[in-house]
């Protein structure tokens, strides 16, 4: 709902009340408050940064900066996206991504009138030199106002990918080092257990990851756009782990998540 035929800035806050991907979270609730610029030129060439503050009353603190460029282009009813996005997370983080150092991604839109089908294709390289890949597909339709400035699309997405990622998140963060005095929260004991392997036998298989179901909508309001995204993700394909030579089964839940975002263009 912006015009690509001008070059514009975008200024914009947004708050999410638990961070997931693909259906995994971490134990702790991840809130942020995430204020954005985006620069976009009329060719379709973009920048744009944010940085992500953690709003637990525990651990308040700059979770995230991250910067990213990229192009986008629209050809009839054909939508286009083509990124890279550096990521800097602080070294205390719980997010599940936070050992994931940068990602590469494609996206494709096209308008049948009746529904839209979009897929992303994503490469995300890790900071130990692993890499994972993704692919989502998703369906929606819009319904839109007769003025154009309000719109809401129920879509429906499936998410495949690998996940050495989530195995990296596993070993800094939630069974090793990653947090200085803190434990799982899975155990049964107040005793520190020192873990010296774990290890996800899933990780480097390509499988459904997580289905998602969500109702986004925008409202236009001169130069502001108010958006809000309601969405119940299903996980997949929970990871078998291995914790010091024993076989420990990953018990997911669905997960309902929001996030309202308000933003001004000039």
């Amino acid at each position: 709902m912006t015009n690509k035929e001008v070059s514009y800035v975008s200024v914009n806050v947004s708050f999410i009340n638990d961070a997931v991907f693909m259906g995994r979270k971490d134990s702790i609730a991840t809130p942020y408050l995430y204020p954005s610029i985006l620069y976009h030129n009329k060719y379709g060439f973009y920048a744009s940064g944010s940085l992500s503050y953690l709003t637990a009353s525990n651990e308040a603190r700059i979770d995230l900066f991250l910067i990213s460029a990229g192009y986008d282009f629209s050809i009839k009813k054909l939508d286009g996206d083509i990124s890279f996005t550096k990521y800097f997370f602080n070294d205390d983080s719980n997010n599940v991504i936070s050992e994931v150092a940068s990602d590469l991604t494609a996206s494709l839109k096209y308008d049948f009138n009746v529904v839209n089908l979009g897929v992303t294709a994503n490469t995300y390289f890790n900071k130990n030199d692993s890499s994972d890949y993704f692919l989502s597909t998703e369906i929606s339709h819009d319904f839109v106002s007769d003025n154009q400035k309000f719109q809401i699309s129920p879509t429906a997405g499936v998410n495949f990918g690998t996940q050495n990622f989530y195995e990296e998140y596993y070993i800094n963060n939630r069974y090793g080092s990653g947090r200085s005095g803190q434990g799982s929260g899975q155990g049964s004991g107040g005793s520190t257990q020192i873990i010296t392997e774990v290890g996800i036998q899933e990780s480097e298989d390509f499988n459904l990851m997580a289905i998602e179901f969500s109702l986004p909508m925008w409202y236009v309001y001169d130069s502001f756009t108010f958006s809000f995204l309601p969405a119940l993700v299903l996980p997949q394909n929970e990871a078998t782990l291995v914790v010091d030579d024993v076989v420990v089964e990953e018990d997911l839940e669905s997960t309902f998540y929001w996030v309202f975002s308000m933003s001004y263009q000039f």
